[in-house]
Order: C-alpha cells, then structure tokens, then sequence
C-alpha cells in the first residue's frame, strides 16, 4: 500500500509537529531567528498534544504510533539540543556536551517507552520529552537578559536526568487545565508576532506553569494528579487508533 494512504488524520498532525521541528532547527541556522524557532517548537508541541485528541475521535491509522515517536525525536530531542548548541555553543565546548546528553536522554526516553510492555501504572516512568523540550523554551522564551548560561547548562542537565529516571509523572486529563495551558501556549506564539517584549514577559506565566509539571511528583499538586482519573482504567494504556499514551 502506497504510504500516503496510510496516513489518517492524527499523523497528519504528527506530521505539523515533525514539520514545525525541522523548521525550528532551519530557521536556527540562519543566526537571527532564535526566537522564532523557539516558537516553532512551542507550535509542535501543541501539535504533539492535539494527536492524542484526534486519534481519541477518529480512527488512527497503522503508522500512528511510530510516526508520533520519530517526530518527537526530531522536535523534542535533536531539535532543542541543536538550538541550545547553534545559540550558546560558540568557543563553549560544555554546551555541546550538554546538548548533546539531552538529544540522547529524549532518544532513550522514547526508546524505552516503545520497548516497553504497557501496564497498569498510572502515569509515566519518567518525564515526557516533551515537557523536558517545553521546559526549555519557555525559559529562553523569558529572553538573553534574564537567562544565564550557568541556569540553562543547570537545567538542561536536569531534565536529562528525568527523562530517563523512573520518577512517576502523571498525565495531565483535567480538561479545564489543559484547555487553560493550551491557550497560555497560544498567547505567546500570537504575541511573539505582535510584539515581542510583551511576550517576553507573558512567557513568566507558560514558564511557571512548567516548573509546576515539572515539580508535581514531588509537591503532589492537585489540579494535575492522576488519582481518580477514568482514562487511566485503560490498562493497556493505548490511545485511540493503537497509539499509546504521549510520552
């Protein structure tokens, strides 16, 4: 069967996250579109989270699954690692080195998600790659005044870390919380083009949001626990259309 006809609506939108990843990454390269692919990789992140709404309303096809965890790995693996190298990376031997221990933890997160057989456990073994990419962003979202390179090396490797630990994240199903991040998200992509010091100081918000997540196993914060959530009954922990949970 000829491969475009196996493609269905929600790896239609796995492809826009793929595309937005390989554009973050082009656009990086030119040297003076920073922040534009920054936002690139805030679009595909949204992309990422609307493929599971989909594939739970239409059919999902049989690339699903595979197709998602190979453009994660360009958007939210390569496409972070190469931006923070591109920007900070000149005549700092240590960011490459960094970058490059985060390309390679996002890879194994993924690898060790499709590898392993589903079970019961409520939430993910480990941070999702693409809470660790948003984490990045929104930081350097907040702009060169504000980010310190000592910061960002920090972080970086500490999202590194979780992404392969066996730390429990859950899975945000509070449909109030999610719409309210999505439009958080949406906010700063349309303040970006509007004016860009407004959105430097809108990204607090998606920034402290994130720390949130990124802190909520340890604070056990309500709004976003998985206690009591139907969806995680689902013991085979699939998507519709054969797609397991996001990573």
């Amino acid at each position: 069967m000829n491969v475009f006809q196996m493609l269905k609506l929600p790896d239609l939108v796995s492809l826009l996250n793929l595309i937005c990843g390989i554009g973050a990454i082009a656009v990086a390269a030119q040297g003076d579109s920073f922040g534009f692919a920054l936002i690139l990789l805030l679009i595909a992140a949204v992309a990422d989270g609307a493929d599971g709404y989909i594939a739970r309303r239409f059919k999902g096809g049989e690339l699903g699954e595979q197709l998602d965890s190979l453009a994660d790995t360009v958007s939210f693996g390569v496409a972070p690692a190469l931006l923070i190298f591109l920007e900070f990376g000149e005549n700092e031997p240590l960011v490459a080195i960094f970058a490059v221990f985060y390309a390679v933890c996002g890879v194994l997160r993924l690898a060790r998600f499709n590898s392993t057989t589903s079970t019961p456990k409520i939430g993910f073994e480990g941070l999702p790659i693409t809470a660790g990419c948003i984490m990045l962003v929104t930081y350097l979202l907040l702009g060169k005044s504000i980010v310190g390179l000592d910061v960002l090396l920090a972080l970086t490797l500490a999202l590194s870390i979780l992404m392969v630990s066996t730390v429990n994240y859950p899975k945000i199903r509070n449909i109030k919380v999610l719409a309210f991040v999505a439009s958080v998200f949406g906010i700063t992509v349309f303040l970006y083009f509007i004016d860009v010091q407004y959105m430097r100081l809108f990204s607090f918000l998606p920034f402290i949001l994130m720390l949130i997540y990124l802190f909520s196993p340890f604070l056990k914060v309500p709004l976003i626990s998985t206690v009591g959530s139907k969806d995680y009954g689902n013991k085979k922990g699939l998507k519709a259309g054969g797609r397991k949970e996001k990573h």
